[in-house]
């Protein structure tokens, strides 16, 4: 009897486990796969068009420009300063173009535009400061613009950022790749075709850059060349600042001031009464020709 009952107990559990006595004898279907997530909605037209706006707005974070290549070349002063001052707009631009946005346009828009504006409003303050100093030295306007191309590198949205904003909203993500101005401006000569190298004409006084001193001359150069300067013209100082894409651009120096000039080649240009003409530019050297007026 006792045997019967331990059979009888093992069987009950054995037929919890397996499930027999259970209708039509099958196992209990699989779970369910979870439901996809559902894909973000498409962006309107008026939202693309905000995020548009937006990105134009903050094109300092996005593309800023940059520095002049060479911080010590003698007629760098004037570019030291158009530099600043693009820059000090630019930041400037942050502020009031995004003013006029409206944030509802996504939801944390508002928070977007003030991390940004905030930022740049920092930043612009000091450079406010350095392009009041209008009769600051050259050497005080390199350290400005080093300074400012070191801060503009590491400028940063003063919290929310719209990589972040993208990252957890979708249709702002698609809005971001239908905006043109959210993308930095593509390289033109990229697509320039290659121009087939120019032979250049033999230069009548060869590379005998002390032929120019008198201001009649036709030599051949290399960027950077300084050229024997022609006082009796009042230059004081002639450098080759250039050469390429088929140009050549050359700084002078003289009594007044300085001045930097691009030269197409066979364009003449008059400085002080005298004709500087490139008379032939290729890759990386030039015909120059110095002739009076």
């Amino acid at each position: 009897m006792r045997k019967d009952v331990r059979f009888g107990a093992a069987a009950l559990i054995l037929c919890g486990l397996t499930g027999c006595g259970a209708s039509g004898g099958t196992a209990a279907p699989p779970a369910s796969p979870p439901a996809p997530s559902t894909p973000a909605p498409p962006p309107t037209p008026e939202q693309v068009e905000w995020l548009n706006g937006f990105c134009k707005a903050i094109g300092v974070f996005i593309s800023p420009p940059e520095p002049p290549p060479d911080l010590r070349d003698e007629f760098v002063s004037m570019d030291l300063d158009s530099y600043l001052s693009s820059v000090d707009t630019l930041l400037d631009t942050v502020k009031y173009r995004t003013t006029g946005l409206t944030p509802e346009a996504f939801p944390r828009g508002a928070e977007l535009v003030d991390s940004y504006a905030k930022a740049a409003g920092r930043l612009g303050a000091k450079v406010d400061g350095y392009t009041s100093q209008d009769d600051a030295p050259e050497d005080a306007l390199r350290g400005f613009v080093a300074e400012t191309s070191a801060a503009l590198k590491a400028l940063k949205p003063d919290g929310l950022d719209l990589a972040a904003l993208m990252a957890a909203d979708g249709t702002v993500a698609q809005a971001h790749e239908k905006a043109e101005h959210c993308h930095p401006a593509k390289d033109t000569n990229q697509d320039k075709p290659s121009v087939a190298p120019v032979a250049l004409p033999a230069a009548k006084d060869g590379e005998n850059l002390a032929a120019c001193g008198d201001g009649r001359c036709e030599v051949l150069v290399s960027p950077s060349a300084l050229v024997p300067a022609p006082r009796r013209y009042g230059f004081t100082l002639v450098r080759v600042r250039g050469i390429s894409g088929g140009a050549m651009a050359i700084g002078a120096k003289f009594g007044s001031g300085s001045m930097t000039s691009s030269l197409d080649p066979g364009q003449p240009t008059v400085i002080n009464g005298l004709e500087v003409k490139a008379v032939a530019v290729g890759e990386g050297k030039a015909v120059l020709s110095f002739a009076p007026a």
